[in-house]
């Protein structure tokens, strides 16, 4: 209250003079009642003006109080979906990079499988590759053949060549 009236509380100030106005009728003797009475109502005005005031003030505290926890149930609400929303950004980030990487395997896949598509089938290279193994076979078989065919031609021509010079050899001793 004091400080009130240091800071110039008018409402409170009008009724401390009408409160003291009254006081000033009732101990003095040359005031009639009418005075009195005519002050006491004044009071009473003003006392029922101050508590009108003081009543409006607690409804507006009251509407203050209200609506700041309003505003702090609304923050918290905001920020509890700016952290809902942060970890949604976070799970898609990595959902984002998971799919990243699943898509990379696919076109790695796809690359490899065109690649793979541009070979023959393993049906037809194991053919290919037991014609050519027969075909390695019927070779190995001719050569062999062929080089005992040249050893025996060597052995012959040797044959023929220690005759000849056997026959040269008596032809020049008949000789």
């Amino acid at each position: 209250v004091h400080t009130r009236f240091i800071v110039q509380h008018l409402p409170l100030t009008t009724l401390f003079k009408r409160f003291q106005n009254l006081s000033k009728h009732l101990t003095d003797t040359k005031s009639d009642t009418e005075d009195c009475e005519k002050a006491y109502h004044i009071f009473l005005r003003e006392l029922a003006t101050y508590k009108l005031n003081l009543s409006k003030a607690a409804v507006a505290l009251n509407t203050v109080d209200r609506e700041t926890e309003m505003c702090e149930s609304s923050r918290k609400e905001i920020e509890r979906k700016i952290e809902a929303t942060r970890k949604e950004l976070t799970s898609l980030k990595e959902e984002l990079t998971e799919e990243q990487i699943q898509r990379s395997h696919r076109e790695e896949y796809v690359a490899l499988a065109k690649l793979i598509n541009q070979l023959p089938t393993r049906k037809d290279t194991k053919g290919k590759i037991d014609a050519v193994e027969k075909e390695l076979e019927a070779l190995l078989k001719e050569q062999e053949s062929i080089e005992t065919e040249m050893t025996e031609k060597r052995k012959q021509f040797a044959l023929f060549f220690h005759s000849l010079s056997k026959l040269q050899e008596s032809f020049d001793a008949s000789k």
